[in-house]
This record gives structure tokens, C-alpha cells and sequence, in this order.
């Protein structure tokens, strides 16, 4: 059921997005782009089976993700985020 995991990708993006929202030292254009590639990473490695229809969807997702986090993200999240191993350590750490 390919609709139920790309509706799950597109909340854990947006998820993404607003989680980089709060105020702080604004990252860098290239911390936010390590910090894509690796929230795409913990995406892929959070499904069973990914596929290559979740990883499309998260790619096109990511200079959306890029923009926001360098407009609305703070260098303490960026950090967060980079430090986490999985998903649902991204979910349980860095709020």
C-alpha cells in the first residue's frame, strides 16, 4: 500500500519542518543540507522495505526542508537532530 508510507514520509517532513521552528543561531546553508541528507537517511532506514517511491518522495521533499530549516531552524535543532540514530529518536529528543 504504497499510499499510507508516503503519506507517513510527508508528515515526517513536515514534522521536520516544524520541529526546525523555534528561535535560536540560525544554521547554515550547508548544516541544513547535512541535515536533510541525514533526516532522509533515518527515513529510509525507519521502513522495512524502503522502496524507491519513498525515497523520490522524501528527495523531492528535501529543498523544502533545506529552506526551512535554514529560515525557521536554529543551530541547537540542526544538532539535535544530527546526533539522533533513528526516527523515533529524532520524535523522543529534540522537540
Amino acid at each position: 500500500m504504497p499510499r499510507p508510507r508516503q503519506a507517513l514520509l510527508v508528515c515526517a517532513l513536515l514534522g521536520a519542518s516544524v520541529l526546525l521552528t523555534a528561535c535560536g543561531k540560525k544554521p547554515t546553508e550547508a548544516q541544513c543540507d547535512e541535515f536533510a541528507d541525514h533526516f532522509v537517511k533515518l527515513l529510509e532506514e525507519s521502513r522495512e522495505k524502503p522502496d524507491s517511491r519513498i525515497k523520490k518522495l522524501a528527495n523531492d521533499q528535501r529543498d523544502k526542508v533545506i529552506e526551512a530549516c535554514v529560515s525557521e531552524g536554529s543551530v541547537a535543532e540542526v544538532e539535535c537532530v544530527m546526533a539522533q540514530t533513528s526516527i523515533a529518536a529524532v520524535e523522543a529528543n529534540c522537540k
